[in-house]
């Protein structure tokens, strides 16, 4: 799991993610869950982007945007689905939620 060693939004909701992940999925649902958020590489850079927008902004601490970079890595690692290679699935779930409502933002 990738933290920070301060708490926030970010370190609490991986948390909760992975216990409800643990409660509720079999490896099958696991696998499953986990191939839906693999990123493209444009996917990747906007993520990127948006994480850095967002902590220039005030939008996100910097911890929280230490947390989204080092999901995301520097490149991504194909094995991983074009995460880190220290993301979990946890931490995937999260930060897709987070993107989804940056853009939200973005849009709005």
């Amino acid at each position: 799991m990738i933290t920070s060693l301060t708490p926030n939004r970010l370190t609490k909701a991986i948390a909760i993610v992975q216990a409800q992940i643990d409660e509720r999925l079999d490896m099958d649902g696991v696998k499953a869950l986990d191939a839906t958020l693999a990123l493209e590489g444009d996917e990747h850079f906007r993520f990127q982007q948006l994480q850095s927008q967002a902590h220039a902004l005030g939008n996100l601490s910097t911890d929280e945007a230490q947390i989204v970079y080092l999901a995301l890595g520097e490149g991504g690692c194909s094995s991983n689905g074009g995460w880190s290679a220290a993301a979990d699935l946890a931490t995937k779930v999260v930060v897709t939620q987070l993107m989804g409502e940056l853009l939200s933002k973005k849009l709005a």
